[in-house]
Formats: C-alpha cells, structure tokens, sequence
C-alpha cells in the first residue's frame, strides 16, 4: 500500500521528461503516478539531457517574458513555427516582439532536427 499523506516541499513547472526522470524509479506508482508516468512516455518529444539544455539556453535569453511556465511548455511542445509561440503566449500578459519569437523559435528548432 502507498501512503499518500505527503507534504509538498516546493512547486515548481516541470517538463514531461522532467516528469519521466522523476516517475521512473519509482516501484509502487498510485494511479495518477502510473497514468503521469504512461503519459509521460506517451508524449515526451525530447530526451532528459536535451530538455535541460534547452531550457538552460532558453532561460540565457534573459528575456523577463520568458518565465518558468511558458518555457516548460514550449520545451514540452516543441512549436514549429513563430504562429504556435504565439498562441502560447496568448494566455500570458507578457507578448513577445518577432525578433524574440525568431529568437526563440531558433533555439527550439536546434534540438528537434
């Protein structure tokens, strides 16, 4: 049986590799560990060690627009062109310019070829 009295420590975004790496070693999953976990796999685009490089090169952009949240999503969905950006940020306040979207969408594309 899994105890599911637990306190969080902090909460944080994470991507769906993120998700995975965490999930992985654990034996006795409780349902919604399983389903994250089988989603997780399901869904992950990238490998662990490229999700952290992007987002390490990402965060480089310095781009106060570009917070934690909108960078996980864009790692987990990979956008294709400038239009997908921006319906992300469509929810968000924060708006970005097409040079930073170009620039964006940049960095991305060098870790889905």
């Amino acid at each position: 049986m899994v105890d599911l009295d637990y306190e969080a420590i902090k909460e944080e975004p994470i991507s769906i590799a993120e998700a995975k790496e965490i999930l992985n070693p654990i034996e006795e999953k409780t349902v919604e560990q399983k389903l994250a976990f089988e989603h997780a796999k399901k869904f992950g685009k990238l490998k662990l060690e490229k999700v952290k490089m992007l987002k390490e090169e990402l965060n480089k952009l310095e781009n106060r627009k570009l917070k934690e949240d909108i960078i996980v999503k864009l790692i987990d969905i990979l956008p294709k062109t400038e239009n997908e950006i921006k319906t992300l940020f469509s929810y968000s306040q924060a708006q970005l310019t097409d040079e930073e979207m170009k620039q964006v969408l940049d960095i991305i594309l060098k870790y889905t070829k």
